[in-house]
């Protein structure tokens, strides 16, 4: 499974048809990527970066409505809004442009620019030019990553636009994770992926966490 998502990441393809993605291999590689980006994390929080953290800060007094979202409500909004066009229809790009405005911000120009890119991909693909794959997988999973920055509260990103890849290369893996899963088993597991995901970094934290 591991080597298989690797494989995808450096030339991705679209399968056949979408498979049934085994119990097994769902664990396996949501161990793989946890074993990555908790260590990252760790890190990153050791750094002491200085950044308002709006969930952290939402943690504090609605710590159950906010694990409830993550692990509910974000899965079902983040991944057709940025992985339903890997299929290339055009009811897929123009859900995205639509769940785009969802992630509207003080951070606005992200995911305007991201409405722009599925609007130029969309067009491609309607006079039979469709972009390359790879181009739209990690295009799409940097701007997962970038939407995220609007966690982050009061922060001057013109003097602080050094930090954006440090803060969001988690949220940019676990995109290209996902996309391989939603390319091979469809979009719904890559839900369940996300889901679960978010309920493994959240659930300890809002038991034991000291906000």
């Amino acid at each position: 499974m591991i080597k298989e998502v690797l494989n995808f990441l450096k030339n991705p393809v679209r399968f056949e048809e979408y498979t049934p993605m085994k119990a097994k291999d769902f664990f396996i590689l949501l161990f793989a990527v946890l074993i990555v980006i908790i260590p990252y994390a760790l890190i990153l929080d050791s750094l002491d970066l200085q950044f308002d953290n709006m969930i952290e800060e939402l943690m504090r007094d609605y710590k159950w409505v906010v694990v409830i979202g993550a692990v509910i409500l974000a899965p079902l909004l983040e991944e057709p809004a940025f992985r339903m066009h890997l299929d290339y229809k055009k009811s897929s790009f123009f859900w995205g442009i639509g769940l785009a405005l969802l992630f509207m911000s003080e951070l606005w120009y992200i995911p305007l620019a991201y409405m722009g890119y599925l609007f130029y991909c969309w067009m491609q693909v309607k006079e039979n030019n469709p972009p390359n794959l790879k181009f739209v997988v990690y295009t799409s999973a940097a701007f997962f990553g970038l939407v995220h920055l609007g966690n982050y509260q009061n922060v001057d990103w013109s003097q602080y636009f050094y930090f954006m890849p440090i803060l969001v290369l988690a949220q940019f893996g676990l995109g290209l994770v996902l996309s391989f899963i939603r390319m091979k088993h469809g979009l719904k597991y890559a839900i369940f992926f996300h889901g679960a995901y978010n309920a493994i970094i959240l659930i300890p934290s809002a038991i034991w966490g000291d906000f």
